[in-house]
């Protein structure tokens, strides 16, 4: 099982992606697809772009790092 991850927490984008041009990118998770406890996926704001990408939840894995909203809005 797979603990869900943080708003504003940085991750990258594993080689699970089926967009393989994403794979190795990192961003900052600014949305949660849940519903009913289950986490299916986030939304990510890439490095460099001005639009917030879904990703689903094995497709992505926390840096460790952690942002505050100012550093990207």
């Amino acid at each position: 099982m797979t603990n869900k991850i943080d708003f504003d927490c940085e991750v990258e984008i594993q080689t699970t992606c089926l967009h393989k041009e994403y794979i190795g990118d990192k961003g900052i998770v600014v949305g949660i697809s849940e519903e009913d406890g289950i986490t299916y996926g986030y939304g990510i704001v890439l490095k460099g772009k001005d639009i917030v990408t879904y990703f689903d939840k094995q497709d992505v894995k926390p840096t460790g790092r952690k942002f505050n909203r100012d550093d990207y809005y």
